[in-house]
C-alpha cells in the first residue's frame, strides 16, 4: 500500500483533517496515523486500512494514479459533461458601446451572422443529432452586442430551439449583452422562449460606470442599463449581473449594490470578473495601453477579500467561489465550439476574431472542417507538465486556463495557475469546514 499523491493534510487542534483532491473525501486523523498513512499503510489496521482504501487516502502499491486521472480527463473531453453539445456564438463583433478594455476595442470587424449563415449553423446543428445521441445542446449568443441583430437572434434560437424538439434533445439557451437594447419587444420574443439566462455587465456606481460603459456619442449607459434589469426582473427572468472590476474602478460598486437595493433589484445575483491584462496582439495599440488599469492576480484575490466582505454587510445575492472539481470548458471538450460572424471556428472567447487560432470552420454543406490549430490545441495534457505532475491541485484546476498561459508564455502547454494557488487552500478549507460540520 501507499500514500495518495493527491492527500492534502490541515492541522487542527486534535491532529489533522486530510483532504484527497481526487476523491473529494474527508476525514481526520491524529499524527501517528498520518505518519503511518505517509510512511508505512501496511502496518495499519485492516479495518481503519479498509475505509482509507475506500476513500482514496491509501492506494494498492499498483495502483497509478496519474494514469486514473488521464483517463478521467480525457473521459471529460471525448464523453458527456453537463452539455453534451455546445455552441457559443459571436453573432457579431458590431458594438454599440466602445468601452476602452474591450477587445473589440479599436478598428471593430463590422462582421455579422446574416440569415444564409445562419441557416448553415442550423444545418449543421442537424447533423450533430444525426451523429450522436446528444442529451443536451446550450446555445449561447454573444458579441459584439447581439441584439444590434435581433431578427437573427431569434431565427437562430427559433431553429435550434425546432431542432431539439424534433430530436428529443434538451435546449438551453442564454445571451450575454451590454443591457442597452434590452426591450419588452425584445424580452417577450427572444428572452422568454429560448433564454434561460441572461448575463449584464457593470462596470461600477454611476460615475465609474458612465465614464467607461460609453455610448459611441460619448453618453453613459448606468441608468439604461438599471432600467433593463428591471424589465428583466419583471419578466421573471432576473439576469446575472457580472461586475467588471479593475484598479480604477474597484471601490465604487458600494454605489451600485445601494442603487440596486434603491430599485427593488437587491436579490439580483452579481458575480465578479477581472478586466485582465489584454493581449496585445488582439486588441492592437487602442486598447493595449489599458494594461495598467488591471489587477494582477494578487491584488485581484486581494480585493475579492474585500469585496465579499462588502458585499455581506449590504446582503446583496452573489456566489462566493466554492471549490470545484475540474470541469472541462470549450476549449477541453470535443463537441464544444466558439463560433464567429463568418463560421469560423474557435476553442476559447479568448481567441475569436484570431485567425491563428482559428480551429476550423462550417462549410456551405453545414460540415465541420478542422485544421492543425484544432489538434494543437485539444491535444494539451496537463500531466504532460512536470510542474502540473506533482501538484496536489491537478484534479481540480486540470492545469488552469489553457488560453491565459498561451497569454502569459506563449504556448499552451503550460499550466496557468493565475490566482487558484492564491485561492485554493482557503476554499478547500471552507469546503472540509462544511462536509466535518454536516
Amino acid at each position: 500500500m501507499k500514500s495518495s499523491i493527491y492527500n492534502m493534510y490541515i492541522k487542527n487542534d486534535t491532529g489533522y483533517t486530510v483532504f484527497n483532491t481526487f476523491t473529494w473525501a474527508v476525514g481526520s486523523m491524529d499524527s501517528e496515523l498520518k505518519t503511518l498513512v505517509e510512511e508505512n499503510p501496511d502496518e495499519i489496521p485492516e479495518d481503519i486500512l479498509q475505509s482509507l482504501l475506500e476513500n482514496g487516502f491509501v492506494v494498492e502499491d499498483k495502483y497509478d494514479e496519474r494514469k486514473r486521472l488521464a483517463y478521467f480527463f480525457d473521459k471529460d473531453k471525448y464523453n458527456v459533461n453537463v452539455y453534451d453539445l455546445v455552441y457559443i456564438v459571436a453573432v457579431t463583433y458590431t458594438c454599440n458601446l466602445r468601452c476602452p478594455y474591450c477587445y473589440e476595442g479599436t478598428e471593430k470587424d463590422p462582421g455579422f451572422i446574416d440569415n444564409k449563415k445562419v441557416d448553415i449553423l442550423l444545418k449543421n446543428i442537424e447533423k450533430n443529432f444525426g451523429k450522436k445521441n446528444f442529451h443536451e445542446f446550450l446555445l449561447g449568443l454573444y458579441g459584439g452586442e447581439p441584439l444590434l441583430i435581433r431578427d437573427q437572434c431569434i431565427r437562430l434560437m427559433e431553429g435550434a430551439s425546432a431542432l431539439c424538439s424534433d430530436n428529443n434533445v434538451l435546449f438551453d439557451g442564454n445571451i450575454v449583452t451590454n443591457g442597452v437594447l434590452i426591450t419588452e419587444d425584445v424580452i417577450e420574443n427572444l428572452i422568454i422562449p429560448y433564454c434561460r439566462t441572461v448575463q449584464i455587465t457593470m462596470d461600477g456606481g454611476r460615475d465609474a460606470h458612465n465614464k467607461r460603459r460609453i455610448r459611441k456619442d460619448g453618453g453613459g449607459t448606468y441608468d439604461t442599463i438599471l432600467d433593463a434589469i428591471s424589465l428583466l426582473k419583471d419578466s421573471g427572468r432576473p439576469p446575472d449581473v457580472r461586475l467588471n472590476v479593475d484598479r480604477e474602478n474597484a471601490y465604487t460598486f458600494g454605489e451600485l449594490f445601494e442603487d440596486l437595493k434603491d430599485r427593488g433589484l437587491g436579490d439580483i445575483k452579481v458575480s465578479l470578473g477581472w478586466v485582465h491584462p489584454p493581449d496585445e496582439k488582439l486588441v492592437g495599440e487602442g486598447c493595449s495601453g489599458y494594461t495598467d488599469m488591471c489587477f494582477s492576480h494578487q491584488e485581484m484575490a486581494n480585493f475579492e477579500d474585500i469585496m465579499f466582505g462588502t458585499m455581506d454587510e449590504l446582503g446583496v445575492v452573489y456566489d462566493k467561489p466554492k471549490l470545484v472539481k475540474h470541469s472541462p470548458c470549450t476549449f477541453d471538450r470535443e463537441d464544444a465550439f466558439l463560433i464567429g460572424p463568418y463560421l469560423d471556428l474557435y476553442k476559447c472567447w479568448e481567441f475569436v476574431g484570431q485567425k491563428d487560432k482559428q480551429v476550423g470552420h462550417l462549410n456551405g454543406d453545414g460540415e465541420v472542417v478542422l485544421n492543425h490549430e484544432y489538434f494543437e490545441q485539444v491535444g494539451r495534457n496537463p500531466l504532460q507538465f512536470e510542474e502540473c505532475r506533482e501538484c496536489v491541485y491537478l484534479p481540480l484546476c486540470g492545469g488552469g486556463c489553457a488560453a491565459r498561459a498561451y497569454l502569459e508564455f506563449g504556448t499552451y502547454n503550460s499550466p496557468s495557475c493565475g490566482r487558484y494557488k492564491l485561492t485554493a487552500q482557503e476554499r478547500i478549507e471552507r469546503y472540509v469546514k462544511e462536509e466535518l460540520s454536516g
